[in-house]
């Protein structure tokens, strides 16, 4: 059965899709991108309330970092199923292999505590240990910034604002909530541009907008309810 499930899994080659710059504050979306491809152990987050295309966010980034680098990619949270060959999915870090590029969806993680706040703050904190140690890319999909530790946060090199819920921004981070007030205007602005997200790192901050990856599946949006 196993076999069976691996022939159905996507044979697609990684294609590059840039993202489209919509407006800049600072700094320029092309530096971001390319900084991001030659950086060997970045952190980077995604935010965003449920349904505002984080994960389609996230894929994106790894195909485009897998069509110009050919670092191996590994992805946690995702059904195998619905990932195509060059995306490995793991269940632990230690699966993780150096020098690679790692998406972890904290949704579709599964934790044996039940407290899986501090199960996520847990992983998200040995990710931080060990992407210097291993040469690891990290970009970490939650979807508020209150299940992430302050310090975690503060590690970033990296964050990926998706259009926020009015709930989920009263339980915000205050840093976090501060950079999405800033740019509140903007989400309203630019509502109608597809995959519309914010990034604010040191290469650039401003508003861009990603296409979908070409591998993309309604099943993949939803993956982590059946991802065994």
């Amino acid at each position: 059965q196993a076999s069976e499930l691996e022939k159905k899994r996507p044979r697609e080659k990684p294609e590059y899709l840039p993202f489209e710059e919509i407006e800049t504050f600072e700094g320029e979306l092309s530096d971001f991108e390319s900084g991001l491809f030659q950086s060997k152990s970045a952190i980077g987050l995604i935010l965003g309330s449920r349904g505002s295309g984080k994960s389609a966010l996230g894929m994106r980034f790894l195909e485009n970092v897998a069509a110009k680098t050919g670092r191996k990619i590994c992805c946690m949270g995702f059904a195998r199923n619905s990932l195509p060959k060059w995306i490995e999915p793991v269940a632990s870090l230690e699966e993780v292999k150096n020098n690679s590029f790692l998406l972890v969806d904290e949704g579709g993680v599964e934790f044996s505590s039940r407290n899986s706040m501090s199960s996520a703050n847990k992983l998200l904190s040995q990710l931080l240990l060990i992407s210097r140690h291993k040469d690891i890319n990290v970009l970490f999909i939650s979807q508020n910034s209150s299940n992430i530790e302050i310090n975690a946060i503060r590690q970033s090199d990296y964050l990926l604002l998706k259009q926020p819920s009015l709930l989920q921004m009263d339980f915000e981070r205050k840093a976090i909530r501060g950079i999405y007030e800033k740019v509140k205007a903007g989400f309203m602005k630019h509502r109608d541009e597809k995959g519309i997200f914010y990034a604010y790192s040191d290469q650039f901050q401003g508003f861009a907008s990603n296409s979908l990856p070409s591998f993309w599946s309604e099943s993949l949006s939803k993956s982590y309810k059946d991802r065994k």
